[in-house]
């Protein structure tokens, strides 16, 4: 079971409608936090609730949080955020090949896509 511990969070606009994006990556724009266009953005943080657009974005910075994942991921793997279209973004990766990327550890595992893991927030590596 997934779990987490928040250490830093905070509240910024939702740029896009994130209500299907709770516990994904998101990232900082000018207009707010919204989804990745790509996996080599540097991420902000992990989206704690489910804001429509114009509303408030919990972002869990630093800490312990729930990350939905895109495959089955074992304790101590590097994660970065997946990029699939616009509307498929966000999910937890394997960042082995791309450790440049890397913004959390896995210390619960997922056992699928779509799974709920426990990661641990690092700070982004350019």
């Amino acid at each position: 079971m997934a779990t987490e511990q928040s250490i830093l969070r905070e509240s910024y606009v939702a740029a896009e409608d994130l209500s299907n994006d709770r516990h994904r990556w998101v990232v900082l724009g000018a207009s707010g936090v919204r989804r990745p266009d790509s996996e080599t953005e540097v991420l902000l943080g992990i989206l704690q609730n489910a804001p429509a657009a114009g509303e408030a974005a919990e972002v869990m910075l630093l800490g312990r949080s729930k990350l939905e994942m895109n495959a089955a991921l074992g304790v101590g793997a590097f994660v970065k955020a997946e990029f699939v279209d616009a509307a498929d973004a966000g999910k937890g990766k394997d960042a082995a090949a791309a450790l440049a990327y890397a913004r959390a550890i896995v210390i619960e595992p997922s056992g699928a896509e779509g799974d709920l893991a426990s990661v641990l927030l690092i700070g982004p590596l350019p």
